[in-house]
């Protein structure tokens, strides 16, 4: 009995999974239709703001799995679209410094805003105690990923 328990958990975990991949999605596809920009450039625009200008070799480190001329590309597009600038390491000459522009953030903002209101849309169907217990389950899954992803 508990393995169909857990296969019905599971079914149902997957498919709440796959329809937030497809919620995401077609809002990702949304939001690259207006703004040009991808979330892939969404992603770099989101960690050069939390760290600061870096080096190329430092952002292909802080977006693990990018191949490196994915990633030139990435900046070549964020440059093109008045997303981030590249400029010239004074502490060492032979790197670039990309930074975002006040163009790049407000973009961010505008994403994250765009995810704030899907979040707020997923939880109206909840109560406010179903929604704070949620969110502790969400938090406590995303503390054991982490672990597990860090072993």
């Amino acid at each position: 009995m508990d393995n169909d328990l857990e296969s019905s958990q599971t079914r149902a975990v997957l498919d709440f999974m796959l329809f937030l991949s497809d919620t995401l999605s077609q809002r990702s596809k949304l939001f690259e239709q207006e703004t040009l920009c991808s979330p892939d450039e969404v992603s770099v625009i989101s960690l050069l703001t939390r760290r600061g200008p870096m080096m190329v070799k430092q952002i292909a480190e802080g977006m693990a799995g990018i191949d490196p001329s994915k990633l030139t590309r990435i900046l070549d597009s964020l440059e093109e679209h008045g997303y981030a600038t590249r400029t010239l390491n004074r502490e060492d000459r032979r790197s670039f410094l990309v930074t975002p522009t006040e163009r790049g953030r407000r973009l961010l903002d505008v994403f994250t805003g765009q995810l704030g209101d899907l979040a707020q849309d997923l939880l109206a169907a909840l109560t406010p105690v179903e929604r704070l217990i949620l969110v502790e389950l969400f938090t406590k899954v995303q503390a054991n990923w982490n672990q597990r992803q860090d072993a």
